[in-house]
């Protein structure tokens, strides 16, 4: 189940307390988490305990759930990685779980969405689990409306997706961008896409985007016309032989692992959220040969930049067109 499909039937009604949360994006965590404490104790005072089966004994957090106390308290206990707690209290958790006490609300987190153990298999069959994996890009025009919502703005298509394209490479990102807008439009409600160009930063990271996204479809006429406005803005052709550096080690790690070179693919250097999520796709249009030779060719360039007074626009220029100039 996702979180919002999760928190509308809590919204209406459902008197669940006990949630399994699987997936490791900790602001979905957090943020499922806040929601569900407001709707249930609303502004009344709890206690909050989290446990850790590594730090703890599952004896000590089968005490700490049952304890009885002089006078009736409302708690959140919050339990990491809860497949960890073995014996006889991974029986007594479950039964917590089918009776928890009135006034308890308990958060089960695992991780790993995929985890497939007995324990996730015998608790999975009485509680759903919520998905707090980070949302596929698909995802994340969803997410940027209902975040958007959540602080009574609206904002047209346009604006969303240019929220996405510069802060969409995560949720926590996207999320305190848009807390940034939101402050910088009050008291208006509706976010144009003049509004999110005020950020100067975010101009200057919408241009290198549009560049690298031109010069890695390997649009010769476009990626020199706005590779040049903007070493032009910068006077620096650093700001754009970094980056290009940059995509072609992304690029090259990429045919590395298709070589069995690496397990897995993080991202390991800077680009523009949006250029990474289309890393896969852009290093398609280039063989191992090509990136090698573009590396070597701006590593040239840095050499004479640091020894030599050169025309940026001449070699940048010069390199577009060694590179993807036909």
């Amino acid at each position: 189940m996702k979180v919002k499909e999760a928190l509308k039937s809590i919204s209406l009604g459902s008197t669940q307390s006990v949630f399994l949360l699987k997936g490791d994006d900790h602001f979905l965590q957090e943020f499922f988490i806040k929601k569900v404490l407001k709707i249930f104790f609303k502004d009344s005072s709890y206690t909050k305990t989290l446990m850790l089966p590594d730090d703890m004994s599952g004896k000590e957090i089968i005490e700490k759930l049952t304890i009885t106390d002089l006078f009736e308290v409302q708690k959140l206990f919050i339990i990491r990685d809860p497949q960890r707690i073995i014996g006889r209290s991974s029986a007594d958790l479950f039964e917590i779980c089918k009776n928890p006490n009135p006034g308890h609300l308990i958060f089960l987190i695992i991780d790993n969405w995929f985890a497939k153990t007995t324990f996730t298999s015998k608790i999975e069959s009485f509680i759903e689990p919520i998905d707090t994996q980070s949302p596929f890009e698909k995802d994340m025009v969803r997410w940027a409306t209902y975040l958007i919502n959540e602080k009574n703005k609206t904002a047209d298509l346009k604006a969303v997706s240019y929220l996405i394209d510069m802060a969409g490479e995560s949720i926590v990102h996207l999320n305190n961008e848009i807390n940034k807008i939101c402050l910088l439009i009050e008291p208006r409600k509706y976010i144009e896409i003049e509004d999110l160009e005020q950020f100067s930063g975010w101009r200057r990271e919408r241009g290198l985007w549009e560049f690298l996204l031109a010069y890695s479809n390997k649009n010769f006429e476009k990626s020199v016309e706005i590779g040049k406005s903007l070493i032009q803005g910068s006077n620096q052709l650093a700001s754009l032989i970094i980056p290009l550096t940059n995509l072609y080690q992304e690029m090259l790690f990429i045919k590395m692992k298709k070589n069995g070179t690496f397990d897995s693919y993080g991202g390991y250097i800077a680009l523009p959220a949006s250029i990474k999520k289309r890393i896969g796709y852009l290093a398609a249009n280039f063989s191992k040969k090509e990136i090698i030779d573009a590396l070597k060719l701006l590593h040239g360039i840095d050499k004479r930049k640091k020894s030599q007074n050169t025309d940026d626009e001449i070699e940048l220029i010069q390199f577009i067109g060694k590179t993807i100039g036909k």
